[in-house]
C-alpha cells in the first residue's frame, strides 16, 4: 500500500471517528437531556378553575364571591380571582406567587395569602378550628383568616397580628418532601432568559426525602390534571410534573440531580404508566433508586391493587391524605423480569433474530386476555374512539371478552406452544390462555393464586420479590368472567424461576397491559433486577386526627 493509499484511510478513520462522536454526543442529549427551567423578570401565576377546589371562594381582588364558572385560582400559592382581564390582570401584578428558583439564600419568607382557607381549618395560634374566622367583627362570608402558601398554616385575622409576617418558613409538615427554591442550582443557557437545571443543594432538613409526583393526564378523564393542580399548592410547582411527549425523562432528572440522596416518586397513571416510570429509572441508573407511590387512574390498576393504593382514584382527591400517605408507606423490593424475544424463520437452517428485551412487573400472558386487550388498544387508538373513562373502557372489555365467548380466536392454543419451567418439559392441557403471574392481581384484581389455594391441594405462596412466576392456564373467555366472580379456578400449571416458551404460530400477547401479536419465537423470561415500591400503610388512629 502507498503513502497516499495510507493517508486517505487515515483520514477516512478520522472522519468516521468524527462522525461517531457527533452520533454519541446528539444521542446523549436525547437521553439525558437537563430539565429547562423558565425564568421571567417576575413569578408567574397558573391559573386554574375553581372547580378543581370544589369550595366557595372570593376574588382576592374585589372580595367578591366567585361563581364556579368565571372564578380562577392559582394552583401554586392559592390566589383567587375573577377570569374577566381586570381582576386577573390586577392579582398578577398586586400578589406575588411561589419563587420558583433563588440565587444566594438559604431561607425563604412565609407567602401569605388571605381568605379562601380550607374548610375545617385549625389556626396555628390558638388551635380553635373555624370555617368563618369567628374571630373577626363580622360573621358574615367573605376573605377571612392568612394562610401560608408554602407551610400551610392557617391564622384567624386576630390572631395573624401575633404573627412575624416577615419571618422565615420552615414548610410545614411535609418539609421532608418539598425542594426548597434555594436548594436548586440553576445555570444559563445560550438563550437570554432560560436557565437549565445544573443540580441540588440538599437542604439542612431532617430525613429529606423529596417527592416527584408524575401525572398521566390522558389517564382517568381529567383525574390527572385535578392531581397536579391541588398537589402543586403543598409542593415546589416544579417538582410536580405532567407525563410529556418524551414520557418520564424529563422529571426523572430531578431524581438523578438528587442523587446520592434518596427521593421518592408518586405516579397518577395505570400500570402502562407505572412500568414506564419504572423503566426510564433503571433506563437513566439512577441511584439510589427512588421508591415508586401510586395514585391509580387506569382500567386495572393490578400493581395499585397489591400494593394497597386501591383500585381506583378517591372520589374526592385530597392532597394532605394523599401526602401523608405517601410518608407512612413502607419501601419495599419489585421482581423486574427480563422478557427476552428471539423471533424464528423456519427456514432450512432456521434463523434466529436478534433478542427484543420488555421488561415486566405484574404478569406477562399468551391468548385469548391478551387478545382482548389488544382488541381494545387497537379501538381506543383509532380516530373515533372519543370518550376516555374507566366506565367506557370496562365496558369495551366486556364487549370484546363477550365477542371471544361466541367465536373463541385462541382455541386450543397450548398446540402452538411449548413449555419449559426451570428446564423441565411441561404437558399443557387444553387452553385459551397462558398466565405468568409475579403479583397476584390479574385482569383488574382477579387473584388467581388466591383462587388457587381455595381448593385444599398444595398451597402457592406469592410474593413480589421472590424472583419466582406462578404460571397458570384459562380455559376460555367464559372462565375469565367466572374467574372475577370468583365462582371458579385457574387451572395451575406450576412455579419457576427461569422460563421458556417456544412460539410455533402467531400468537397473542400481553406484557401488563401492553399488547401485540407475537409470530413464531423463543422467548425467555427470568428476574435479573428489582425496583423500589411504595407499598401503603394503614394509618393508625392517631395518624387520622
Amino acid at each position: 500500500m502507498d503513502i497516499a493509499s495510507i493517508e486517505l484511510s487515515v483520514e477516512a478513520l478520522i472522519g468516521s471517528l468524527v462522525a461517531l462522536s457527533v452520533l454519541f454526543v446528539f444521542c446523549r442529549s436525547i437521553l439525558a437531556e437537563d430539565v429547562v427551567i423558565c425564568i421571567s423578570g417576575k413569578t408567574r401565576h397558573s391559573w386554574k378553575s375553581i372547580k378543581i377546589i370544589e369550595q366557595a371562594c372570593f376574588c382576592n381582588v374585589c372580595e367578591i364571591l366567585l361563581t364556579p364558572s368565571a372564578g380562577l385560582f392559582c394552583d401554586c400559592c392559592g390566589i383567587c380571582t375573577h377570569s374577566e382581564p381586570t381582576c386577573q390582570r390586577q392579582a398578577d401584578a398586586r400578589y406575588h406567587c411561589k419563587d420558583k428558583w433563588l440565587r444566594n439564600v438559604n431561607t425563604v419568607r412565609h407567602l401569605w395569602v388571605r381568605g379562601n382557607l380550607p374548610m375545617n381549618y385549625i389556626c396555628a395560634e390558638c388551635g380553635q378550628e373555624a370555617e368563618l374566622d369567628h374571630h373577626s367583627s363580622s360573621s358574615d362570608p367573605g376573605l377571612y383568616g392568612w394562610r401560608c402558601a408554602w407551610c400551610q398554616r392557617c391564622y384567624h385575622d386576630n390572631c395573624y397580628k401575633n404573627v412575624d409576617s416577615k419571618a422565615e418558613c420552615d414548610f410545614g409538615e411535609f418539609r421532608d418532601m418539598i425542594y426548597p427554591p434555594y436548594s436548586i442550582v440553576a445555570a444559563r443557557t445560550r438563550e437570554s432568559v432560560r436557565l437549565h437545571l445544573a443540580g441540588i443543594k440538599p437542604p439542612d432538613v431532617e430525613n429529606w426525602e423529596p417527592l416527584i409526583v408524575i401525572a398521566n393526564t390522558k389517564s382517568g378523564s381529567s383525574t390527572g390534571s385535578n392531581v397536579l393542580s391541588l398537589l402543586r399548592g403543598y409542593l415546589h410547582p416544579m417538582q410536580v410534573m405532567e407525563l410529556g411527549t418524551r414520557g418520564p425523562q424529563d422529571a426523572l432528572q430531578w431524581a438523578a440531580k438528587t442523587s446520592p440522596r434518596p427521593c421518592r416518586i408518586l405516579v397518577a397513571g395505570g400500570d402502562g404508566t407505572i412500568g414506564w416510570v419504572l423503566n426510564t429509572i433503571y433506563t437513566l441508573n439512577i441511584k439510589p433508586q427512588p421508591s415508586v407511590a401510586i395514585i391509580p387512574l387506569g382500567t386495572g390498576n393490578d400493581l395499585s391493587r397489591v400494593l394497597g393504593w386501591g383500585a381506583e382514584p378517591p372520589s374526592v382527591i385530597d392532597p394532605l391524605q394523599i401526602l401523608r400517605s405517601v410518608r407512612r408507606a413502607r419501601s419495599v423490593n419489585l421482581d423486574r423480569y427480563d422478557l427476552q424475544i428471539e423471533k424464528l424463520h423456519y427456514r432450512l437452517p432456521i434463523q434466529r433474530h436478534p433478542t427484543k428485551t420488555i421488561h415486566v412487573y405484574n404478569y406477562f400472558s399468551v391468548g385469548v386476555d391478551a387478545y382482548i386487550t389488544y382488541n381494545f388498544h387497537k379501538t381506543r387508538e383509532s380516530r373515533f374512539y372519543l370518550l376516555s373513562s374507566r366506565i367506557f373502557n370496562k365496558l369495551l372489555y366486556f364487549t370484546f371478552g363477550t365477542q371471544q365467548v361466541m367465536q373463541p380466536d385462541c382455541e386450543r392454543i397450548e398446540q402452538k406452544l411449548e413449555l419449559h419451567l426451570d428446564n423441565r418439559l411441561i404437558e399443557l392441557p387444553q387452553l385459551q390462555s397462558l398466565v405468568f403471574l409475579n403479583i397476584d392481581s390479574w385482569g383488574a384484581g382477579c387473584k388467581l393464586c388466591e383462587l388457587s389455594n381455595s381448593n385444599g391441594d398444595v398451597r402457592i405462596v406469592n410474593s413480589i420479590s421472590d424472583g419466582m412466576m406462578e404460571v397458570f392456564g384459562i380455559v376460555s373467555s367464559f372462565h375469565i368472567a367466572q374467574l372475577q366472580c370468583n365462582i371458579s379456578k385457574p387451572v395451575r400449571i406450576g412455579q419457576a424461576k427461569q422460563i421458556r416458551l417456544r412460539v410455533n404460530g402467531t400468537v397473542p400477547m400481553q406484557a401488563d397491559g401492553e399488547p401485540w401479536m407475537q409470530a413464531p419465537a423463543d422467548i425467555r423470561l427470568q428476574a435479573r433486577s428489582q425496583a423500589r415500591v411504595l407499598k401503603a400503610e394503614a394509618p393508625t388512629p392517631t395518624q387520622l386526627q
